[in-house]
């Protein structure tokens, strides 16, 4: 599960991360960096989705804030122009996948959002995490190699 955005963190010492993505805005986050999707809003079930690159996996550690990876920019340069297939297929999982116990989960949709960790930093892993406001443990996790859906999973 990730983390929200903490307002507090401009402050804390960090590299420059919009080199390979300017576009994006990136601002710097305890484990790394938050942004929007150019072009947007992009939505998920009617809320936007936003964009977390995490570049280290500790919140102290190292002290200053790595930048974004020539690997991970490539790969959300990969991921922007198929939003809208991403999207599409991310509703379809979310919704077959609640169909029987939960039609209801959509009015309980929290911080949908691409993300980036640095712990499986392979050039294609990423997941599209979708939290809930009635569970703040809680997420749905639909797993991507490059454009390519793998699976759905959810927990806390």
């Amino acid at each position: 599960m990730t983390t929200q955005p903490n307002t507090s963190q401009a402050s804390m010492p960090h590299a420059m991360s919009n080199q390979f993505l300017p576009e994006f805005n990136l601002q710097p986050d305890e484990y790394g960096w938050t942004g929007r999707f150019p072009g947007g809003p992009h939505c998920l079930f009617g809320k936007e989705i936003s964009l977390e690159i995490h570049t280290r996996s500790l919140r102290t550690r190292p002290k200053v804030l790595p930048p974004v990876s020539a690997s991970q920019a490539a790969l959300v340069s990969a991921i922007t122009p198929e939003l809208p297939t991403i999207l599409k297929r991310v509703e379809e999982e979310l919704t077959a996948y609640n169909r029987k116990y939960d039609a209801g989960f959509k009015e309980f949709v929290r911080d949908p959002h691409v993300w980036l960790s640095c712990e499986s930093e392979d050039g294609t892993s990423w997941t599209f995490v979708v939290e809930r406001i009635d569970s703040p443990d809680f997420g749905y996790h639909a797993e991507f190699k490059g454009t390519k859906f793998i699976e759905l999973w959810a927990g806390d």
